[in-house]
């Protein structure tokens, strides 16, 4: 068991999470921070291979040359080296690595295929390279078939035979089995990648260490092709509890996974297709056929999977997947397609929230805010309570029954008609909800706005201000402009002078709509004109028309947001264009004869969502937060002075992108408010020794002080 090896692929097959965008300053960061973590053998580049990028299997972050230039300049003890399929890595991509000192190459075949590798065993070796036959898809065959392919590849002049679980379908006997019977027949030392699927990665590893395997892959997070890999920081906590120490520095290990590597995965629970390609033994390098023909036939992609290894493992061959999804396709012909489930029955209370007189407002609250709570901690977001003031002719508070849950957030509502309510509000929400959105607009009946009062009387949620009108009005906009799919040139009657309808009027201007004002008021209606194209950046002309019917005529777009004033009248949608678009953008600016005439007549009346741009605002504003808070400063690096967040430096000084963590230069100020990205000579000292600095820091190499450095 001491005669242990870990070779860790993260760089190489934990490419596929990320669509080989491993670039290759994040090759020479996490290649130096594992060799200094005390791992002895790495392997970086495409996942697929080499030369893979110039194959249509996926173009990398970088070149083959720029990660073997990486990996080349920066480690000093550690091995590295690169992956290599016959018939897509080439001679002089071996050529191209012995230039660069390449340590080892993994040659991979189909198990069926291992005389394709011959050649470039025999050209590998006489380059001086280790060579480490990988026998793709080892599980095809029986494993005394397999170990005579194991035989052949030592024939050839391997190192060492890699047994290859692609699929994650091995089971720890069937470990154990191939193992033995390759180890009576070679004299070579054995490794073992292999998968996840079935969540026996690292029961397989185990039963391997304790068959005799020499070698071991692994990856940091687990990240890999399809079900992943047995996760390296794991394997070392687990050969660590069984007194085996490879010199391997646990903690750092976990710094480097959780600091660097963790970032870059989405969090997912088991993917099904993961688990049936490892029940099956499926490859996911056809996932894509599978799921062209499953879609084409309307037929489960599972089960196209399980017909398909039953009639082949290694290839999945179009007219095979197609024929297959047929027959599945015909045998599925005339049944339902529902599984029939058995409920109990439930008595479901009444949900209804909406309008709540003072006594029962907490109540209500909390309804809301609990079930936020618990979306978000189920769907890993951040919990919001929205409070906004209500327009001045709204005299009730209202609870919003409707809880976004699309994109990074989780909101609920609130809409207030006064600061009295606030109280209450936030003593339910407060330190329920991670974050309290609040209306930092001061309406005509407030005497301030309401994110002054909420400030002072919330103690644990962060709270953070925005101008409701301003999200408003740009939920409209954008809905509009993607309706329309455009509104360049497009007529668009924008009824009223309100402060909605003004913003809207200039921003229609500015994206060159063809737009016409309308109101009651004629000197009104002059004087907001004369505002607006004064403010507006386009040179586009503004057209004013107090008879609004006649505003109206041919329009492809009508918008009002007045609930009381300017509403949509049913003449107005008789006179535009069929194919028009009626936008309520008040909610209730267009009655409800209107709306009844337009859907009798195929007129489309939408009104405004908001999730998208009240999640992109709260985005916005947390990120300038942080920005402010962590991001923006001055400091040293090295001795050197650097600034970073927008903070204008001086002549001369280092830009990077984070005072508080620094990962990158961007370039250098030039002392008025400027970026220099291409630095002259004399700048280029300070600007090496910082890159220098940053990436050693990246990579572990010294514990970060802000405040000083080396």
């Amino acid at each position: 068991m001491s005669n242990i090896e870990i070779l860790e692929c993260t760089l190489r097959d934990g490419s596929y999470t990320i669509d080989f965008q491993f670039t290759a300053r994040d090759t020479s960061i996490i290649a130096s921070a594992l060799e200094n973590a005390g791992f002895s053998l790495i392997e970086i580049g495409h996942g697929v291979g080499l030369n893979a990028s110039n194959c249509g299997k996926g173009i990398a972050a970088a070149t083959d040359e720029e990660y073997m230039q990486a990996a080349a300049s920066t480690l000093k003890h550690a091995l590295w080296g690169m992956f290599f399929i016959p018939g897509i890595g080439r001679h002089e991509d071996l050529e191209l690595g012995a230039k660069y000192g390449m340590d080892f190459i993994r040659i991979g075949t189909n198990v069926t295929e291992v005389e394709q590798s011959q050649e470039y065993v025999e050209h590998a070796k006489k380059l001086g390279m280790f060579v480490s036959a990988n026998l793709m898809k080892s599980y095809v065959l029986p494993p005394k078939e397999l170990a005579q392919q194991a035989k052949l590849s030592e024939k050839f002049g391997v190192d060492l035979v890699c047994l290859v679980d692609s699929a994650g379908t091995m089971l720890p006997d069937d470990i154990k089995n191939y193992i033995r019977y390759i180890q009576d027949i070679i004299n070579i030392p054995i490794g073992l990648h292999c998968h996840d699927n079935l969540a026996l990665g690292m029961a397989n590893v185990l039963t391997a260490i304790d068959c005799g395997a020499h070698r071991i892959d692994c990856t940091l997070q687990g990240m890999g092709r399809g079900g992943g890999n047995p996760a390296t920081e794991i394997l070392v906590a687990v050969l660590k509890k069984r007194g085996v120490d490879l010199g391997i520095g646990l903690n750092r290990v976990m710094d480097i996974s959780e600091r660097l590597i963790k970032p870059m995965l989405q969090e997912k629970g088991f993917d099904s297709i993961n688990i049936i390609s490892g029940y099956a033994g499926f490859h996911s390098s056809y996932l894509k056929t599978i799921l062209k023909y499953a879609d084409l036939c309307g037929v489960d992609p599972r089960d196209v999977i399980i017909d398909l290894c039953r009639a082949d493992q290694v290839y999945a061959h179009e007219e095979l997947v197609e024929h297959i999804a047929r027959k599945l396709q015909h045998r599925q012909a005339g049944r339902a397609g529902l599984h029939i489930i058995s409920l109990p029955d439930f008595t479901f209370p009444d949900r209804k929230i909406g309008e709540v007189p003072d006594d029962s407002l907490p109540e209500a609250v909390k309804k809301v805010v609990t079930t936020v709570r618990a979306a978000a901690k189920k769907r890993g977001r951040r919990s919001v309570l929205n409070i906004v003031a209500a327009p001045s002719t709204v005299e009730k508070t209202t609870v919003s029954r409707f809880v976004q849950e699309e994109f990074d957030y989780v909101i609920g509502s609130v809409e207030v008609d006064s600061p009295v309510p606030l109280e209450k509000i936030v003593e339910v929400a407060d330190g329920i909800v991670d974050i309290l959105l609040v209306d930092a607009e001061l309406k005509s009946y407030l005497d301030e706005p309401l994110i002054s009062k909420v400030r002072l009387i919330t103690k644990q949620s962060h709270v953070v201000g925005y101008k409701d009108c301003d999200v408003w009005v740009r939920s409209v906009d954008q809905g509009i402009r993607v309706l329309l799919q455009g509104i360049r040139g497009r007529h668009v009657i924008v009824c009223g002078t309100d402060n909605l309808a003004l913003k809207l009027t200039l921003s229609m201007m500015e994206q060159r709509a063809k737009v016409t004002l309308t109101g009651d008021v004629r000197n009104r209606l002059e004087f907001c004109a004369k505002v607006l194209k004064q403010l507006s950046l386009s040179g586009m002309d503004l057209e004013i028309q107090v008879d609004a019917v006649e505003a109206a005529r041919e329009a492809e777009v009508l918008v009002a947001f007045s609930r009381q004033e300017s509403m949509i009248s049913r003449t107005m949608v008789e006179v535009m264009r069929g194919d028009g678009l009626v936008f309520d953008g008040g909610i209730g600016s267009v009655s409800a004869e209107v709306i009844a005439y337009c859907n009798e007549h195929g007129i489309r009346v939408v009104r405004p969502d908001m999730r998208a741009a009240l999640a992109s605002e709260l985005a916005s504003l947390l990120g300038t937060e942080r920005t402010v808070k962590e991001l923006m400063g001055r400091t040293e690096i090295a001795g050197v002075s650097v600034v970073a967040g927008g903070l204008v430096g001086r002549h001369g000084e280092i830009v990077v992108d984070s005072v508080s963590n620094p990962s990158r230069v961007i370039g250098v100020a030039d002392g008025k408010g400027y970026v220099i990205y291409e630095p002259r000579t004399e700048f280029l000292e300070n600007v090496s020794l910082v890159e220098k600095t940053i990436m050693k820091r990246q990579a572990f190499f010294e514990m970060i002080h802000l405040e000083s450095c080396e």
